[in-house]
This record gives C-alpha cells, sequence and structure tokens, in this order.
C-alpha cells in the first residue's frame, strides 16, 4: 500500500480573496455610516431660478431649491444657476430634447482633499421618476476648465458646469447629488422646471 499524502485545505479566512472581501465591506458601511442627512446651512444673495417648495413631509426626502447651501458630511453643495439650452454651433441635443445646465458649487470643509465624480453622484430626474447622467452639453463645452470631477482640497470650494440632456418641456426636474458613491447620502434640489 501506498502512503498517500492528501494536501490540507486552507481554512477560508486564510484565502486572500476573504481579506480583499472584508476590506470592501469595511469601506461600505463606513461609507454608509456618515452623515446621510442634508442640511440646509445658508442661501446665496443671488439666485438665477427659484421656486415655492411647500414644506416636505417626514416620509419624502428633504427637498431644497436652488441657491441653497446644503451640507451633507464636510461637503456644502450649491445649485448656483440653472440655464436651459437648445446646444450650441458644434453640440446639439437630440430632437425633442434639450440640454439642462447647472452651475454648481461645492465646498470641502474637512481637513483631507474630498473627490467628486459628476458621472457617479450627480443625475437629474423628472416627476415620473425617470433618471438623466451627465451629457457633455454646449455651456459645459465652451467651459472646459470649470469641470467638477477631480479632487476638491481641503477648506476649498470648487464651481462649475454640469450638464444634462432630458426630454424637452419635461416637468418636475429635480438635481440629484449622491455624498459617495458607497451610499453616503443624497441631496435633492428642485430645479423650478
Amino acid at each position: 500500500m501506498e502512503n498517500t499524502q492528501v494536501p490540507s485545505k486552507k481554512r477560508f479566512y486564510k484565502r486572500w480573496w476573504f481579506w480583499v472581501g472584508a476590506v470592501l465591506l469595511l469601506f461600505i458601511i463606513i461609507g454608509a455610516s456618515s452623515n446621510t442627512s442634508p442640511q440646509k446651512v445658508g442661501q446665496n444673495s443671488t439666485v438665477a431660478a427659484s421656486t415655492n417648495q411647500p414644506a416636505s413631509s417626514s416620509s419624502a426626502p428633504q427637498t431644497f431649491k436652488v441657491g441653497d447651501q446644503v451640507q451633507l458630511g464636510d461637503s456644502v453643495l450649491t445649485v448656483n444657476k440653472v440655464q436651459v439650452s437648445q446646444g450650441g454651433e458644434f453640440e446639439h441635443p437630440s430632437v425633442g430634447d434639450e440640454y439642462v445646465n447647472l452651475n454648481i458649487t461645492i465646498q470641502n470643509n474637512s481637513s483631507s482633499g474630498q473627490y467628486v465624480t459628476t458621472l457617479g453622484q450627480m443625475f437629474v430626474r423628472d416627476a415620473q421618476g425617470n433618471s438623466y447622467q451627465v451629457t457633455p452639453t454646449d455651456v459645459v463645452i465652451q467651459n472646459p476648465s470649470s469641470s467638477l470631477d477631480g479632487q476638491v482640497i481641503a477648506n476649498s470650494k470648487r464651481t462649475g458646469w454640469v450638464g444634462f440632456e432630458v426630454p424637452q418641456g419635461d416637468k418636475g426636474l429635480q438635481f440629484q447629488y449622491d455624498g459617495s458613491l458607497f451610499g453616503g447620502g443624497t441631496i435633492l434640489v428642485d430645479l423650478g422646471k
């Protein structure tokens, strides 16, 4: 009889994939447990578009207005201006659509840099619940140096344009800012359209 030795199996907690999953889960938990309640902390003195929003009920998420300075965690977000466009010389929306361009300021009040991505954190949604992602519009293309994407350094702010393509005449538009890709809370701003 041969003496064959069966190699012992590693326990699951000694495998690399277990620890990678554990670290990812930890990041998700930390992101979800951050301050997820947006609060109005101020208002711009000049507002390009304004709305009369009735007081929101406790079951619905709180909605803010254009010009409101809204704090979420260590960030303060302000939608400064709403501009509707049919495009420029080189860039046009699809037939039946229009561009909604937002001038936004993000202020970082923390002692470390914060990264912002328009593609993963910013959306426009309509009254029917449809969600629209960022689109390179005429205003965004004309202002390439005012992108919001990238790092907002500690104790500073960044102002820039972000655009969306929505059906022409769409009503009940709201800007949605997700504080983190890992669930850091959401800010909703009524665009008055």
